[in-house]
């Protein structure tokens, strides 16, 4: 969840419908069978920096479009980003050769990490806030 202090009161501006951030990398680690030591976090963002190019539809910095269709400088063919979907897709796509572990690492974790930096932009310009604490597994 993202929540807001402001005015005396607490403001819900963000949460996600079924399963925590670190809940879903860790789905991923485990359907890719990616060891847990030192955590399966550290590992799926490891394999993602191993990613050979960027999967269409990732989100890109600065409110860009999210699905890019078209762009020359995205290879095609990549899958979309998964969001914890991932039990039904995950196996197909590698199966299919669609997607390595690498690039649904990458996938998840860009999407993920976009959708919370967003909200979390727009906390603070309604807020108008200063500040910003960041806590939870996935924030530390």
């Amino acid at each position: 969840q993202v929540i807001a202090y402001s005015r005396r009161r607490y403001r819900i501006l963000g949460e996600t419908l079924d399963v925590a951030v670190g809940n879903c990398i860790d789905r991923l680690a485990r359907l890719l069978q990616i060891p847990n030591s030192p955590s399966p976090g550290y590992n799926v963002e490891q394999l993602a920096k191993r990613a050979a190019v960027t999967p269409p539809g990732t989100p890109k910095p600065s409110g860009g479009p999210q699905n890019p269709v078209g762009d020359p400088k995205i290879k095609q063919g990549h899958p979309k980003p998964i969001i914890c979907s991932s039990q039904a897709v995950t196996p197909k796509l590698l199966e299919s050769g669609e997607a390595t572990p690498e690039d649904l690492c990458f996938s998840l974790q860009e999407t993920a990490f976009a959708m919370l930096a967003e909200v979390t932009e727009r906390a603070l310009a309604l807020t108008r806030a200063r500040h910003l604490l960041l806590v939870g597994g996935v924030a530390c």
